[in-house]
């Protein structure tokens, strides 16, 4: 069985497909903002049903492009359950694993997090919290921030030639520390025609940018596109992370 026609970003990250949604039609200026909550609706539809199992890489790079550090990973991915799940597992360059966590997502809820360090279960940390010394967080990773409630369009823009509607989501209570998140918000940046997400930023109370992941390339895998890079850097930055997906299998 091929992997689903549409993404999962959900490695934040994994993968994500290219196809058009059945009846889509290109957005125009007259065209009315759909509601955001109809757009969290429709990303969390294009994610895959069906198992995947993911494995790549993450590379930490200094500012002048040079590798300072790498982590391999592996992603097990049931969206089409109910709750949703997903399980990471990181590892150091010799295969070692060093933590791994597995969250499942409900629309409107706190995800519920397990977590282990070295193999041994221990206190999940906040989903604010730094993977390593990379630039990615949980919760760039979960990107559980589709399932929260609420939002608005605020307006139409052009990411990489693809004209995009920005989503702005405020955190759960408006506050950063609900759930963990680190966020006082989000904003999204969702393909106007196919309703898939090309880029989010997690902002501070007020309004600046604290962290921002997006799409850097695409490979075509059985006819279909599939994310090949995803970056992600913080704010104020010294680094990037890229993360590079090898694999893509279903596991049923």
């Amino acid at each position: 069985m091929k992997p689903s026609p549409l993404t999962v970003l959900l490695l934040a990250c994994a993968t994500v497909s290219m196809p058009c949604r059945s009846g889509a039609e290109p957005v125009s200026s007259e065209t009315p903002f759909p509601s955001a909550q109809q757009l969290l609706q429709d990303v969390r539809a294009s994610l895959p049903r069906e198992p995947l199992r993911i494995s790549g890489e993450l590379l930490v790079r200094r500012r002048h492009g040079l590798d300072s550090r790498r982590y391999g990973f592996e992603a097990e991915l049931r969206l089409g359950d109910s709750p949703a799940s997903a399980q990471y597992r990181i590892f150091d360059d010799r295969g070692v694993e060093l933590e791994a966590l597995t969250a499942a997502l409900r629309l409107a809820e706190a995800p519920d997090l397990a977590y282990t360090a070295g193999g041994v279960a221990a206190e999940a940390p906040p989903l604010s919290a730094a993977i390593q010394s990379t630039d990615l967080t949980w919760m760039d990773l979960t990107l559980s921030f589709l399932w929260w409630h609420g939002g608005t369009v605020l307006r139409e823009e052009e990411i990489k030639g693809r004209a995009c509607y920005v989503v702005e989501l405020p955190a759960p209570g408006g506050s950063v520390t609900v759930g963990g998140s680190g966020y006082a918000g989000v904003w999204l940046w969702v393909d106007a025609e196919l309703h898939m997400l090309l880029q989010a930023e997690g902002r501070e109370a007020q309004g600046q940018p604290l962290r921002r992941l997006w799409i850097k390339s695409l490979k075509k895998i059985d006819d279909r596109w599939m994310i090949k890079d995803m970056e992600v850097e913080k704010f104020p930055t010294t680094q990037r992370t890229k993360l590079h997906v090898r694999e893509v299998e279903t596991t049923e």
